[in-house]
């Protein structure tokens, strides 16, 4: 990983997903890029505290001034916690959607909601069209990192794979270990006789097995735990992220029509995990 990128848009939500980015740009060995998106508003009057009102005009111009502002401050601040890590600070012109998709990256970090959300949990409209169609991992962060393990969703996918892989590096390099979750929930399971439940729960054990393998065999570091839940794959991982790090998951599984189009299950942890979600994309 050479560049992480973090979309900046001056709110609390915002600032803790640079401090994110940052340490994960530090523990990568990756440069970091903060880029704070501005779109010109309609020219509206803004009066200064004078005893006689001076009407001022909100302009590209100053908002850029504004933004180049807090970039300089956070910057500031990042240094003070990552003095070796190189970091650069933009202020681009446009819609945020656009401007963070076209800049290039490795990974792309996110608040979960920016200056207009009504609360933390509530999944703003600028990550839900860049977690959709980025094209490369994206983080999208709550709280921050967490004391906790890491947990990766697996169906057996291509995406699943990446999603895998993706989460035994960051479990690597932050010393965390790592549950790997296959959640089975085919039309019909809930009709099967109970001796059957143990051998469809062999069969799927195997596969994580087998999917697991090359990631364990590269990070031996990382303690690995497997489960096979037979319930619904999003209440599966759902019910797992309370108190974990990270959660990591395909951008979407088996049933997907396009890699543009983000998965049931994918998009339902985004809305309600309580920790940072990482969608990986196929490139």
């Amino acid at each position: 990983m050479s560049t992480v990128v973090v979309g900046f848009d001056g709110s609390d939500l915002a600032r803790r997903a640079v401090l994110f980015g940052a340490e994960e740009a530090s523990r990568c060995g990756a440069d970091l890029q903060v880029i704070h998106a501005v779109r010109a508003p309609l020219p509206e009057p803004v009066f200064t505290p004078m005893s006689i009102p001076v009407p001022e005009f909100v302009t590209e111009e100053t908002m850029a001034h504004a933004a180049q502002d807090h970039l300089a401050e956070l910057a500031a601040e990042i240094k003070e916690g990552w003095p070796d890590l190189q970091v650069a600070t933009h202020v681009r012109m446009g819609r945020p959607v656009d401007v963070l998709a076209a800049e290039p990256g490795d990974l792309l970090v996110l608040g979960s909601s920016g200056r207009t959300g009504i609360a933390e949990m509530f999944l703003g409209s600028t990550a839900v069209e860049l977690v959709s169609t980025a094209g490369r991992p994206v983080i999208v962060t709550r709280t921050g990192p967490v004391e906790g393990r890491v947990v990766v969703g697996v169906d057996g996918s291509e995406t699943s794979t990446d999603a895998i892989a993706f989460a035994f590096e960051y479990a690597a390099r932050h010393g965390r270990e790592l549950l790997a979750i296959y959640a089975w929930n085919d039309v019909g399971w809930a009709e099967l006789p109970e001796q059957d439940f143990d051998h469809v729960r062999a069969d799927l054990s195997k596969l994580l097995d087998e999917q697991l393998a090359p990631h364990a065999a590269k990070h031996p570091e990382v303690h690995v735990a497997q489960e096979v839940a037979f319930d619904a794959p999003a209440r599966a991982l759902l019910t797992a992220a309370d108190g974990a790090a990270l959660i990591a998951v395909g951008s979407h599984g088996r049933g997907a029509v396009t890699r543009a189009i983000l998965g049931s299950v994918s998009h339902a942890v985004l809305h309600h995990a309580p920790c940072p979600v990482a969608v990986v994309h196929r490139r």
